[in-house]
């Protein structure tokens, strides 16, 4: 107060803008309008969300009642990113516009149940000074329960939040760091915090202080916007306060381990190479933009400013696409393909008794040179079968990606054919536009007859649910015009696909085109899933920019909804054509999340992984 007192009456009357600056009540009842509308025309899991998991997008007085009482822009952006969030659906969020994120150099995670520390930054926090470890659980911030956190957070839990477990996990991992584009609040947070840690040698608790590591712009108002009300006169401007930068670079690593080099000593062997000849992108012909668009099923990249960008390590809140598993390699494990940065998989073979075992690790299903990446997957099929008795495929934290690609994929593991990637879409003019003008100048294009029948039949089946009014289309296959996709093979017929036993490891983080594989390869029996419950995020992803006008908020929308082959019964939900929201359920369960996996390097799951398709290839054959 005394600063104030002295100040001149005309730096004051400056000054005073700065609590003029959130918007009005009108311009915030129309951005939520506009953000509710968006999700009404093109939110393709309506019914399934509001009948199976209770929340009903278009009851939106209740929040629009929220937005009149909020007192300031950040409250308003968190209801609308708590509105998004009530959806439960791994690809739906509601984004600030802001690169601010604060991290405390220690991540966690859920492991029986408790947030265990699995990786600490020692270049930040010496030893001498914090004298927690990896394995040591969390039980304070600031004095809040980290099981108060975990539930204070759970809205801001983007890229997975249709299982509660998965959406528990991230926001576990949002108590150590703090990224304002999907939690609004992020920047309420002192120089400091206050952290309170269980030891596990001893069951002592110790307490100390970690100055928050700060990078980017905090946003605090969607900015000045004159009102009509405003005063005429009225100044708009405020002096600007200088940042500091405390960080300049972030880690990658993995989990269980303590850095002092911002470098992890892995076990699998995988170096860094100087260049990335794999690296080079996609080139797409302008016609197959739509088949894009629609095959989009990824997880969101706008993750935190903590994440290499090299290898895409996963961070605390961006768990996805590492070629990394989070266990360590079997004993006698010798890797064939991932000792490079070219390399788009981890590859291996392992002894189980007198027995050869396969072991591919699919990170993601978003490979920046597509062919690249499928000729080398096509040569590790080959090798397995040749040269194994059953293959382990690896998809946990598999974020997703290009559906067709997926799928393309699943051919090298059916030799019988299998039932095409399919699903409904959401009917809209917006998709009659897309593939209409790619018929309409076919010829323009160079189209080839194919794709012109393709872009017939999604047109065809768009106009027909807008004619009927119907909110979807039927099921449509996304990947071309049959629903019968065959075993991959060379040019002369012969079947390149893999014949042997197969188990497909899981997780909570498995999540869009991840699932997409597993449910493909458990709908066909083709394999056993072996892990826990995968995420639940289904459908097609559309980005839209700038969704809300006056606040700038970018929302992503699942625009599909991904059928089945058949009908499965899920536990604790009851039957349903799609896994939307429910996850693929594995055959085989277990988790990885125990404190005994993160101490060993996850030697039980791997024990158990072995168990597993070792029991497949040994199983007497039915006559």
């Amino acid at each position: 107060m005394r600063f104030f007192r002295f100040l001149p009456a005309a730096l004051l009357l400056s000054l005073a803008p700065l609590a003029m600056a959130d918007l009005t009540v009108d311009q915030k009842v129309s951005d939520f309008t506009q953000l509710a509308a968006q999700y009404a025309k093109n939110y393709a899991p309506y019914e399934l969300k509001r009948d199976s998991f209770g929340f009903d997008l278009y009851a939106t007085q209740p929040w629009i009642d929220q937005v009149k009482a909020s007192k300031s822009d950040l409250e308003f952006f968190d209801i609308c990113t708590k509105y998004v969030a009530s959806l439960q659906d791994s690809h739906d969020e509601f984004f600030l516009r802001s690169d601010f994120d604060a991290w405390l150099h220690f991540d966690g995670d859920l492991y029986d149940g408790k947030f265990l520390i699995d990786y600490v930054d020692r270049t930040y926090l010496a030893r001498a000074r914090f004298g927690f470890t990896v394995g040591d659980e969390l039980v304070t911030v600031d004095g809040v329960a980290v099981a108060d956190l975990i539930k204070q957070f759970r809205p801001y839990s983007f890229n997975g939040s249709s299982n509660p477990v998965s959406r528990d996990r991230l926001a576990a991992a949002t108590i150590t760091e703090r990224y304002q584009g999907a939690y609004p609040l992020a920047v309420n947070i002192g120089k400091s915090a206050v952290v309170e840690v269980k030891s596990a040698a001893t069951g002592a608790v110790a307490s100390y202080t970690i100055a928050w590591d700060v990078f980017g712009t905090p946003v605090t108002t969607a900015g000045i916007l004159r009102s009509p009300a405003a005063r005429k006169g009225q100044q708009e401007f405020a002096f600007k306060r200088p940042r500091k930068f405390i960080g300049t670079a972030a880690p990658y690593y993995r989990r269980g381990t303590e850095s002092t080099n911002a470098r992890f000593d892995n076990p699998w062997g995988v170096q860094e190479d100087s260049t990335d000849p794999a690296s080079t992108p996609d080139a797409a012909p302008a016609y197959l933009a739509p088949l894009a668009k629609l095959g989009n099923f990824a997880f969101h990249s706008k993750a935190a400013v903590f994440t290499d960008a090299k290898h895409n390590q996963a961070s605390g809140l961006n768990p996805f696409g590492s070629i990394f598993p989070v266990f360590n390699p079997p004993a006698g494990f010798v890797t064939r393909r991932g000792l490079s940065t070219a390399d788009y998989f981890l590859s291996g073979t392992f002894p189980s008794g007198t027995l050869k075992i396969g072991y591919l690790r699919i990170p993601d299903m978003a490979p920046a040179n597509s062919a690249t990446a499928l000729s080398q997957y096509a040569t590790e099929i080959a090798y397995f079968q040749a040269n194994t008795d059953g293959l382990v495929i690896d998809v946990m934290a598999n974020g997703g990606g290009s559906v067709c690609y997926t799928q393309t994929l699943v051919s090298y593991l059916m030799p019988a054919g299998f039932r095409a990637a399919a699903g409904e879409l959401r009917a809209s003019l917006g998709w009659q536009l897309e593939f209409s003008s790619v018929v309409t100048r076919a010829q323009q294009l160079g189209l080839p007859s194919y794709y012109a029948a393709l872009y017939n039949q999604y047109l065809t089946d768009i106009k027909t649910a807008l004619t009927q009014n119907r909110a979807r289309t039927g099921s449509l296959p996304f990947c071309g015009i049959s629903f019968d996709v065959p075993a991959a093979a060379d040019k002369t017929g012969k079947i390149l696909a893999y014949t042997k036993p197969i188990v497909v490891v899981t997780d909570n983080f498995t999540l869009s085109a991840g699932e997409i594989f597993t449910m493909m390869m458990q709908d066909e029996g083709r394999a056993k899933i072996f892990g826990t419950r995968t995420d639940g995020g289904g459908g097609n992803v559309v980005d839209f920019p700038n969704a809300t006008a006056f606040s700038e908020g970018d929302i992503r929308i699942t625009e599909s909804i991904i059928t089945r082959k058949q009908p499965y019964n899920y536990p604790g939900f009851g039957i349903s054509n799609y896994y939307d929201g429910f996850g693929i359920f594995p055959d085989i369960e277990q988790d990885y999340q125990t404190a005994s996996n993160l101490s060993t390097g996850g030697v039980p799951f791997v024990t158990a992984i072995t168990k597993a398709i070792t029991d497949q290839i040994t199983v007497p054959k039915t006559p």
